[in-house]
Formats: C-alpha cells, sequence, structure tokens
C-alpha cells in the first residue's frame, strides 16, 4: 500500500507575468497572451509574500488541464548578489535581512516585541555599552562631594 496521497498530474511548466498582485490569487498573464484569473499561489509554510505586479512566475497546470494552474514559483526583477553560502530574505521596497557567513545583516530600522539577550558586547555608534558601564562605575560628583556609585553597573546585570 502507498503511504503517499496521489499528487494531481502536473504538465509541462509555464512561465507567465503577474498582473494583479496579491498574496493568494493572481491574475497573470501567459506567454501567448492570455489572461488567466484567481491562480492560486503556493507557497513554502511559514513564508509568505506579495509578488508585485510584472514580476516573473512559473505555474503549473494541475491534473492535466490548462486551466488549473498553480503558481509555485516568482521572482521579480531585483538582482541580488550573493557570496556562496549567504542567503538573503528581501522586500520590494529594498529592505534586506542576510544570513552571512559570520553575522546577520539588516538594512532597515528593527523593531522586537521581546526581549534581547547577547553573549558577545551591544555597540551603537558611540559606543559599547561595556564602555559605558565601565565610565558610570567609576564616576562620582567631586563638587558635590559624592564618592562613586555603589551598585555598580555589571555583574549583577548579568543576564
Amino acid at each position: 500500500m502507498n503511504p503517499f496521497k496521489q499528487a494531481p498530474i502536473a504538465r509541462q511548466a509555464i512561465i507567465g507575468t503577474i498582473k494583479r498582485t496579491g498574496n493568494k490569487a493572481l491574475q497573470v498573464l501567459g506567454l501567448s497572451g492570455e489572461l488567466v484569473d484567481d491562480v492560486p499561489l503556493y507557497q513554502q509554510v511559514g513564508f509568505a509574500s506579495w509578488l508585485p505586479e510584472d514580476a516573473e512566475v512559473v505555474m503549473l497546470p494541475m491534473q492535466g488541464r490548462a486551466r488549473n494552474f498553480v503558481i509555485v514559483a516568482g521572482q521579480d526583477a531585483v538582482a541580488v548578489e550573493l557570496k556562496e553560502g549567504e542567503t538573503v530574505v528581501y522586500n520590494q521596497h529594498g529592505v534586506e535581512i542576510r544570513l552571512l557567513s559570520d553575522r546577520v545583516k539588516i538594512n532597515t530600522n528593527l523593531e522586537v516585541d521581546g526581549n534581547i539577550k547577547a553573549t558577545g558586547d551591544i555597540s551603537d555608534k558611540a559606543g559599547s555599552m561595556q564602555i559605558m558601564r565601565e565610565a558610570y562605575n567609576i564616576h562620582g560628583h567631586a563638587a558635590e562631594g559624592t564618592s562613586p556609585p555603589t551598585v555598580l553597573m555589571g555583574a549583577a546585570d548579568a543576564l
């Protein structure tokens, strides 16, 4: 007994161009100039993207029927340069998340709904958090006659 469900028969893949955008059912212009409406877009679980107008797509006619297409892949005209082993997730607005060999690089503002923990140093354009802690721990207010803080930043604040 075959444990796999029989997949619908797929014929030759067809290239088309998106004419009505979305992320579920799209309108596609085939190479012959025929418009095909309500073509479902199949995407990987956990990923969803909005295919822009004029993006190229690969469609498969399911069950051997020329009007029963599904979109299985799409790309736009953006050329993204990558080195071997790298991955990029990007959108049509130019926002990128790059998985490089030694770090993750994001080219836009980052908003986090939760805590951020780091095993390394955290820095911004003015310096590192460690340098800030060290400066705080030794500072005092001589004019007011105060000594450095009794509660130091550092080990007690460690994650």
